[in-house]
């Protein structure tokens, strides 16, 4: 088991992907204030999942700028109009503070309708 799935989030980590893609179907982006290090308080986008045939995912998403742009390519600039369209999410690496770590990013192409999650 890795070690972050041992500290439940309600958040959606890259460890949760289990290395594999995951598609989702987006059900909301709202605004939500999040506590970071610190103690510090940012306001932050947060999407909102169901699984393809609808089932509301417990976990949701911080967007942050590179998916929320990747999102609005696909799925033009209005958040509100993102609601039922599908995403595939990816784990994978980025530079942070100068160090590699752990992120997950969006898939450019929108997957297929009647595609396997």
């Amino acid at each position: 088991m890795h070690v972050q799935l041992l500290f439940p989030s309600k958040f959606l980590r890259c460890a949760d992907l289990q290395g594999k893609d995951v598609t989702v179907q987006i059900t909301s982006v709202e605004m939500d204030d999040l506590r970071c290090h610190g103690g510090k308080t940012e306001r932050k986008p947060v999407m909102r999942m169901a699984t393809r045939n609808g089932k509301a995912l417990d976990k949701r998403l911080v967007l942050n700028k590179t998916n929320a742009t990747t999102i609005a390519g696909m799925h033009g600039n209005e958040t509100d109009a993102w609601h039922g369209h599908l995403v595939t999410l990816y784990p994978t690496k980025a530079q942070f503070g100068g160090k590699s770590v752990d992120c997950i990013r969006v898939r450019e192409k929108a997957p297929q309708v009647g595609g396997q999650s």
